[in-house]
């Protein structure tokens, strides 16, 4: 999505401080933490929100953001 502030982040057109990614997901500190450290994990394939994501992505997330 062009208008999508997430998609502009993983693209590299918003800068952030990335904690972690790979092919699939990435995980940078948020921009107005609630807690020092607050962080944001996403996949870099556009979702709108986790019912939008199929069992595959979700799963794995999932899975990452447990770890």
């Amino acid at each position: 999505m062009d208008d999508c502030i997430f998609c502009k982040i993983v693209k590299g057109e918003i800068p952030s401080t990335k904690i972690y990614e790979d092919k699939e997901f990435m995980a940078f500190l948020d921009i107005g933490p609630v807690n020092k450290g607050h962080t944001l994990v996403m996949p870099k394939n556009h979702s709108e929100t986790f019912l939008d994501m199929n069992e595959r992505e979700l799963g794995k997330i999932m899975h990452f953001i447990l770890i």
